[in-house]
C-alpha cells in the first residue's frame, strides 16, 4: 500500500522545496522526485504526527520567541561558531523540553545534508515564511549572520511600534471600562432599589425620572437576566479584544470603525513596507518579497495585493502597480518611482515604512488626546445625569413636604 513521504528538494533555479508524495517506499518516491527533474536532499515519512507538527497549534505551543532565537543565533555565528554548534548551544541553554527538541530537530535536518532554510521549513508553523526566506535568501549570499540580525531588528521595530500603538490605547480602554461599570452599578443596583422606595410615596414624578423609575424596577423583577445580559457583553468584550490580539488586528470589521480603522490599514502598510524592504535588502525580488510580506495586511488588503503583484509580473512598475491597488499614496509611489530610477528599492521601502510609522505615532497620540478628555467627559454627563435623576423625586417631595 503506497505511503504519503515528506521530500525535500531543490529546483532547477536552486529554490528549496518541500514536497508530499505517494510511493511504495523512499527510493520510489527519490525516483519519482528525480524523473521530474528536483535534487532530492531528504526524504522521510510522512506520519499523522510529522502533519501535526507544522500546524498553527503545533506553533502556540513551541512559544519561541523568534526574534531573541534569531538575534542569539546571529551573534554565535558572528562570534565563529558553525551553525549546527550555535544551534546545539541554543538548544543546550533552552529550558522547555519541547523548545530544546525543536531545536535539535533543526541540527538533525542540517546533519542530513539540508541547508538551514529546508531544515526549518521541515517544520512549518513553528518557524514563520519570513524567517525562512531571509535565511534562503541569505545562503545565497553567504550573509547568514547579517541577516539573521537584520531579521531581529526588524521584529522588534515591528513590535516596538505595536507596543505604542497599545500603550496608548491602555488608558482609554481603562477609563472605558471603569465607567461601564459604575453606570452598570447604578444601573442594575442602585437605580433598582431606588424604584422600589420612591414608588412607594407615589409621588408625580418628573417624565425623565419615570424613565429611569421604569427602568429600575424592570430590573428589580429580571435581575438574574440582566445579570446574565451584562456577563454575556463582557464575554463578547473579551472574546472579541483576545481575537483581534491574536489575529495581529486583521479582523476584517475593524478596517469600518472610524478613526481605529485607518490607523489599523496604516499600522498593516508601515509592517508590509518595513517586511519588503527587510527581504529585498536580503537578495529577494520584490515581488516574491511583497507575497511573503502579505499575511500581515488584511483579508481585503491581501487581495489588492495580489492584484499588484500580478501586475508588476505584467510588466507594471511597482509604483503604479502598488498605487492602483490603493497600497501606496502618493508620497509612497513617488519614493518608489525615484527607487525604480535609482535602485535602492531597500532604502526606499524602509523610508516610506518610516513615514507611515511617524504619521501612525502622530495620529495615535492625537487621538489619544482628543478622544481621553471626550471620553471622560461623556462618562461624567452619563453618571450626573443618571444622579440627577434619582434626586429630581426626593427634590420635589421636599418641596411638596413643605
Amino acid at each position: 500500500m503506497p505511503s504519503l513521504y515528506e521530500l525535500v528538494v531543490r529546483t532547477a533555479n536552486g529554490r528549496m522545496q518541500t514536497l508530499e508524495m505517494q510511493a511504495a517506499d523512499p527510493a520510489a518516491a527519490c525516483a519519482r522526485a528525480v524523473q521530474d527533474g528536483l535534487q532530492v536532499l531528504g526524504c522521510r515519512p510522512r506520519t499523522s504526527a510529522a502533519r501535526d507538527e507544522g500546524s498553527p497549534r503545533d506553533a502556540k505551543r513551541l512559544d519561541l520567541d523568534i526574534a531573541n532565537f534569531a538575534y542569539e543565533l546571529a551573534s554565535l555565528m558572528a562570534a565563529g561558531l558553525s551553525v549546527v554548534d550555535s544551534l546545539r548551544t541554543l538548544a543546550a541553554k533552552e529550558a522547555n523540553a519541547t523548545r530544546r527538541a525543536a531545536l535539535l530537530d533543526v541540527v538533525d535536518g542540517i546533519s542530513e545534508g539540508l541547508p538551514l532554510s529546508a531544515a526549518l521549513e521541515r517544520h512549518r508553523g513553528r518557524y514563520p515564511a519570513l524567517l525562512v526566506a531571509t535565511v534562503s535568501a541569505s545562503e545565497q549570499t553567504g550573509d547568514l549572520s547579517t541577516s539573521l540580525r537584520r531579521y531581529a531588528e526588524h521584529q522588534q521595530t515591528i513590535k516596538g511600534l505595536r507596543d505604542k500603538v497599545v500603550g496608548s490605547a491602555i488608558y482609554p480602554l481603562l477609563l472605558l471600562g471603569i465607567g461601564s461599570a459604575v453606570i452598570f452599578f447604578l444601573m442594575t443596583i442602585v437605580v433598582p432599589k431606588f424604584a422600589l422606595l420612591i414608588e412607594s410615596t407615589r409621588h408625580e414624578l418628573p417624565w425623565s425620572s419615570q424613565l429611569l423609575m421604569s427602568w429600575g424596577r424592570f430590573a428589580a423583577l429580571h435581575a438574574w437576566e440582566v445579570g446574565i445580559l451584562g456577563a454575556a457583553l463582557l464575554l463578547a468584550a473579551l472574546t472579541t479584544a483576545r481575537h483581534v490580539l491574536r489575529t495581529g488586528a486583521r479582523a476584517a470589521w475593524l478596517d469600518a470603525v472610524p478613526i481605529i480603522g485607518p490607523a489599523v490599514r496604516k499600522f498593516r502598510h508601515a509592517q508590509l513596507y518595513r517586511t519588503t524592504g527587510m527581504l529585498v535588502r536580503g537578495g529577494i525580488a520584490a515581488p516574491r518579497a511583497l507575497q511573503l510580506a502579505a499575511t500581515l495586511l488584511g483579508d481585503a488588503d491581501q487581495e489588492r495585493l495580489r492584484r499588484a503583484v500580478q501586475l508588476i509580473h505584467e510588466g507594471r512598475s511597482m509604483s503604479g502597480a502598488l498605487q492602483a491597488a490603493q497600497l501606496a499614496d502618493p508620497v509612497a509611489a513617488s519614493m518608489l518611482a525615484v527607487a525604480e530610477r535609482t535602485g535602492a528599492l531597500a532604502d526606499i521601502l524602509e523610508r516610506i515604512a518610516q513615514f507611515h510609522e511617524s504619521s501612525l505615532q502622530r495620529s495615535v497620540d492625537l487621538t489619544s488626546r482628543l478622544f481621553e478628555p471626550v471620553l471622560m467627559i461623556v462618562i461624567g454627563l452619563v453618571v450626573g445625569a443618571i444622579v440627577v435623576l434619582m434626586y429630581l423625586p426626593i427634590f420635589d417631595l421636599a418641596s411638596s413636604l413643605q
